[in-house]
């Protein structure tokens, strides 16, 4: 028989076992940083930069817009850009130095800081990719702002606004998710957005997606209230609104099941997830009583 040691060993594996299959994601966050900050990288890092003053409301809601571009980020491995703030208070004289009298101003920097420049007018998840030169990749965003209607690329993204919405959609199929910058769950979603348009890469299945800060009244023509909202559209109209869970292989399914023709209730979705997350924290708990009952010395 184990002894009380061996017991308490494979216990301890079971847990470990167990919280690496929870998968809790991984985030990233803005960096704060000084004037010696672009030395201690490579030659080859960039950083995006935002100059700020505290109590800035401006500055505040910019940081959302960034915080959802490291999920872009993230998720396409693009390793060699940093995105950070640099408080203009504390390196006043830094921020004198490059002239920047409005705030928050977003610059490039490069070359270890030896090269830099600045982002002209106001700065939005398009203009700060393509300031970044990863827009039109293939990798997450696809198209500029026209009124012409956008091609989809496979394995990609592709971001809609209202004036390339109605031309885009009007033929095909289209898994479009409509969200906000400055939403905390949409940040959460957009990691799985991107693997999903590589997942379906070789369907004809279009992914994209629709800011509904940057087009509010498209959004609201869809009766678009609350975000993430991620419907199917066949041919120019919505045929489904999906309810389900927001899982890659959840989405995934859903997406096959309906450029097959069937059809289930996305809510059964949403019920087998929750009974899957209750079977493991039953599991967790089960184990730590184990662990607790075996006297290991917690």
């Amino acid at each position: 028989m184990l002894g009380k040691t061996g017991l308490c060993l494979i216990t301890f594996l079971i847990l470990a076992s167990v919280a690496v299959q929870a998968k809790f994601q991984k985030r990233q966050w803005l960096i704060p940083l000084n004037p010696d900050s672009f030395k201690s990288f490579s030659d080859d890092q960039r950083f995006l930069v935002q100059f700020y003053v505290p109590n800035c409301k401006s500055c505040a809601f910019l940081r959302l817009d960034l915080n959802y571009l490291l999920t872009i980020l993230e998720a396409t491995s693009n390793n060699n850009i940093t995105v950070g703030t640099l408080d203009c208070i504390k390196h006043e004289n830094f921020c004198h130095e490059l002239n920047i009298t409005e705030y928050p101003t977003m610059g490039i920097f490069e070359k270890r800081g030896e090269q830099h420049r600045f982002i002209d007018g106001s700065p939005n998840m398009q203009t700060l990719q393509q300031s970044l030169g990863i827009h039109n990749n293939g990798v997450e965003f696809v198209g500029p702002d026209s009124d012409n209607a956008l091609l989809c690329e496979p394995g990609s993204v592709q971001h809609l606004n209202s004036g390339t919405f109605t031309h885009t959609v009007a033929s095909g199929v289209f898994f479009i998710k409509f969200y906000s910058p400055k939403c905390v769950h949409c940040n959460q979603l957009a990691p799985t957005w991107i693997k999903l348009s590589k997942k379906l890469k070789g369907s004809d299945i279009c992914v994209a997606e629709v800011d509904c800060l940057a087009s509010a009244a498209l959004c609201r023509s869809f009766n678009v209230t609350e975000v993430p909202h991620i419907a199917w559209f066949q041919n120019g109209k919505e045929v489904r609104v999906y309810t389900g869970p927001r899982d890659l292989n959840y989405l995934e399914e859903f997406a096959k099941d309906m450029i097959a023709g069937r059809s289930r209730d996305t809510k059964n979705l949403s019920a087998i997830a929750i009974k899957k997350a209750n079977d493991l924290y039953l599991m967790l708990v089960f184990m730590i009583y184990i662990f607790n009952a075996v006297d290991c010395g917690l």
